[in-house]
């Protein structure tokens, strides 16, 4: 398997899937096409044996182009179609089985409903497969016109390995008090609605004894306008492989965007054992929450977040830790070979 990659911004779980490819399948070779690193999320991208990565720029598109075609790829997959250097390729490539990969989910705008329309002239012509995380997407792909049996869900898988461990790790120092600390992991930007958790947690905290800390993990250019209180804590950004302190002594996780397609934190957080609380606009939630582990609300709506932080800060241990057990097995729902085996039977289709 000959399969190019072009990417947009990389993070650390998209590299933890393509090295669980080339464990299991030995003869698969990987050419990596990829935006800059985004300065607000600065993930430490390491490099995988039978990977090659180039960084895309638009004034070395050429050469891009001429590595592609020394690479000669079998598999494609492009992620998104707004590049227009990603989709000349794909169009270049017509022997290729082609992949589209986009986390947009289905919202009944005018837009999508246009494109829509408009889709069988371009993306059905070029693309044979779509490939998104989860049900939010797939019903936009099957609207755009793509078959059935051409669509896949569960493109973003987390880091099992290392998100399970941190729940195993959890779970075998019970019976302990569940400990009174909120998590949230979501770069400091108006999408994420931070304001409005920080407000909320604030007045919740207060109603319940202020025994509770929130700790946001994440950068962003909002980071100046963060609130500053003692329960609050604003800690920057983090490696994934340095979130297990982050996780090991927390409680809950909270996200409260008013803009979320998916969030692989959302399946992060769940592997690792922790309630979720998430806005009804976090497209991840159609996935990983369920009534057994934790809640839904408005996003946007500092009552009705404050009314879910008083619920879940009222509970007893033993009502949270049966919560934290359930995220764990929604979580393990999903796991990175899930990722290699959809990758394996489009090639083999």
């Amino acid at each position: 398997m000959r399969l190019l990659i072009l990417y947009t911004e990389l993070a650390g779980y998209v590299l933890v899937n393509i090295e669980a490819l080339m464990r299991q399948h030995t003869n698969a070779e990987v050419l990596l096409v990829h935006y800059p690193v985004n300065p607000e999320a600065p993930f430490q991208l390491q490099s995988i044996e039978r990977v090659s990565s180039i960084i895309y720029q638009a004034n070395n598109e050429h050469s891009i182009q001429d590595k592609i075609k020394a690479f000669d790829p079998e598999l494609i997959f492009c992620s998104g179609w707004t590049n227009q250097f990603y989709l000349s390729i794909v169009k270049t490539f017509k022997n290729s089985k082609r992949i589209i990969g986009f986390d947009n989910h289905w919202r009944g705008t005018l837009k999508q409903y246009a494109l829509t329309l408009t889709a069988k002239w371009h993306l059905l012509r070029w693309f044979d497969y779509a490939w998104v995380p989860g049900q939010p997407q797939l019903d936009y792909a099957l609207k755009m016109g793509f078959k059935p049996e051409n669509c896949f869900t569960g493109l973003y898988p987390g880091d099992v390995a290392l998100f399970s461990a941190i729940a195993n790790e959890r779970f075998a120092q019970l019976p302990k008090p569940f400990p009174k600390v909120m998590i949230s992991v979501a770069r400091y930007i108006k999408e994420k609605d931070l304001s409005t958790l920080w407000q909320a947690f604030i007045s919740a905290n207060a109603q319940t004894g202020n025994q509770w800390t929130l700790k946001c993990y994440g950068l962003g250019p909002l980071y100046n306008e963060r609130i500053q209180r003692p329960c609050i804590q604003h800690l920057g950004f983090v490696q994934p492989h340095q979130m297990r302190n982050a996780i090991s002594d927390a409680g809950v996780y909270v996200l409260p965007s008013k803009f979320e397609p998916w969030g692989v934190a959302v399946h992060e957080m769940a592997m690792s054992g922790l309630p979720l609380l998430l806005s009804d606009q976090v497209g991840a939630r159609t996935m990983f929450l369920s009534p057994q582990n934790g809640f839904e609300f408005e996003a946007q709506n500092a009552k009705a977040l404050e009314s879910v932080l008083v619920h879940i800060m009222q509970m007893d241990d033993a009502t949270l830790w049966s919560m934290s057990k359930a995220s764990h097995e929604i979580g393990m729902t999903l796991k990175n070979e899930d990722w290699c085996n959809t990758l394996i039977k489009i090639a083999k289709s």
